[in-house]
């Protein structure tokens, strides 16, 4: 079989790549994880204790309560595109197609991951709400077969279609509907988390890494010889490639004062004290024409402004420090510097 392979960032690989998968690469796609609920256990499952079986909308790592919620997390990354993910996405239609066709009245690209073998007229709203990209997953790799006729219809009603399967195995019935229905095969690196680790341990999966799983590799490069439309990511291009684009994004956002590091962090001044002193601290910014902006305890302003005026700000019973942060909703703070 004759094809380009692309050999990408961290060990990933293509001979073709989607529409969903060419912006999860600039890191311009926000994950929309709709539900936790999920009719399947899957053993290698790795989503978190806080999201798993619960009934939870999350934008990024953005608790989401309304569509406000949900826009502010858009505007912040400049996202073009929408993954919608789970739990099962399905077992909540209304809801998913609710959000669909509220995020294509921007013109966001929008693709979709469902273990379930959807029905004719389930394809149908979801073509009718703007869907534009479809990935199938086989609980296991178990029985694929069963996706055909789903796969036919998400073809006939132009949405992009293919298969999304982590790295347990290879599967040539697979192989077989992927080439046969010309559609695509994302394979993703088995990756271990908290969740799984016991079960993947279990089964005899061994890490690779920080969070890879050995044998990934080997399986991929099956793939890679029999598939036409084949995609491979890896744990580290998430990790460190395809998560960084979306911090710097996240970061080009935030005003011109923060100093953006090279992994998408954040450096800042940072100014804590009594909500008394902290106003004083805003009039003498705003005397000065200096950019800040108010969080949750304190005041976050330009390394400069805490350097230059350190001696006076203590004299007011002010902590100073220079902090590295994400650029994220959930701002971690990875760094602090006490002034």
């Amino acid at each position: 079989m004759k094809r380009k392979v692309k050999r990408i960032e961290a060990g990933s690989f293509y001979t073709y790549l989607s529409e969903g998968c060419k912006l999860c690469r600039r890191g311009a796609k926000l994950v929309l994880f709709i539900t936790g609920l999920c009719p399947n256990s899957c053993y290698y499952c790795p989503i978190s204790k806080e999201r798993w079986q619960k009934d939870v909308i999350y934008a990024n790592e953005r608790l989401v309560k309304s569509y406000d919620d949900l826009i502010e997390e858009l505007n912040l990354m400049s996202a073009e595109g929408v993954a919608i993910t789970g739990g099962e996405p399905l077992v909540k239609l209304k809801r998913v197609l609710d959000y669909i066709k509220f995020l294509k009245k921007s013109d966001l690209h929008i693709h979709l991951y469902t273990s379930v073998p959807a029905k004719e007229n389930v394809i149908k709203m979801l073509a009718n709400a703007g869907l534009d990209e479809i990935r199938f997953h086989p609980p296991e790799l178990k029985y694929p077969e069963i996706y055909i006729e789903s796969i036919k219809v998400s073809k006939k009603l132009g949405i992009e279609t293919g298969f999304e399967i982590p790295s347990i195995k290879f599967c040539e019935k697979i192989v077989d509907i992927v080439n046969r229905y010309d559609i695509f095969l994302n394979l993703n690196e088995l990756e271990f988390s908290e969740t799984n680790y016991e079960e993947l341990k279990k089964r005899g999966f061994e890490v690779d890494g920080l969070y890879g799983t050995k044998g990934s590799l080997e399986i991929a490069k099956k793939y890679l010889d029999v598939v036409e439309k084949f995609h491979y990511c890896t744990a580290k291009f998430k990790d460190s490639t395809q998560l960084r684009r979306r911090l710097i994004r996240m970061a080009l956002n935030h005003p011109e004062f923060y100093i953006i590091t090279r992994e998408g962090t954040i450096i800042c001044g940072f100014i804590e004290g009594s909500k008394e002193n902290l106003e004083k601290v805003k009039k003498l910014l705003k005397r000065l024409g200096q950019k800040y902006m108010e969080v949750e305890n304190g005041i976050e302003t330009s390394v400069e402004f805490v350097k230059e005026w350190k001696e006076n700000l203590k004299k007011n019973n002010l902590k100073l420090s220079i902090i590295e942060r994400y650029p994220t909703s959930k701002r971690i703070v990875v760094e602090v510097l006490p002034l």
